[in-house]
């Protein structure tokens, strides 16, 4: 039977369904790394556990879990805009301390500030200049002379 502390609450990421055994296999094994554990962790009764383990990273489904739970893992690491955006706001306000625990300089300050300002005026007016259809259009307005 598979012991409930090894299947934690695993966000399936692919159209799969696992049984609870191939759920505990797939979570072992992600976080060992080692199939033969992995077969052990989720409670298979195998008398060859390297094989079994190998037969189960074989199956189409529990593969592409394994490495939809690995991209998944990856893309986590890196910022999101308003990630970087929030820290650029704490660090603005002097919320964020330096390694002595000390508040951010005035010039820390002011270059964080002009970061935000970077996305916060001039990528939305870039934005607005590429959804604009006319640009670098000339329009010429003919006025008629008044000849007397």
């Amino acid at each position: 039977m598979v012991s409930a502390q090894i299947i934690p609450k695993l966000n399936i990421l692919t159209n799969n369904t696992f049984t609870l055994r191939e759920l505990a296999f797939i979570t072992s094994y992600l976080a060992s790394g080692n199939a033969s554990q992995a077969v052990r962790d989720a409670g298979y009764k195998s008398k060859a556990p390297d094989k079994y383990g190998s037969a189960l990273l074989a199956r189409d489904g529990i593969r592409k879990e394994i490495s939809a739970q690995i991209e998944a893992r990856e893309q986590a690491k890196i910022a999101k805009p308003t990630e970087i955006l929030q820290f650029y706001s704490s660090v603005m306000r002097g919320e964020i301390l330096d390694q002595f625990g000390i508040e951010a300089s005035l010039d820390t300050r002011i270059k964080a500030a002009n970061e935000l300002a970077k996305h916060q005026i001039e990528i939305p007016m870039k934005l607005q200049q590429k959804s604009n259809d006319n640009i670098g259009s000339i329009t010429l307005n003919f006025i008629p002379r008044n000849e007397e």
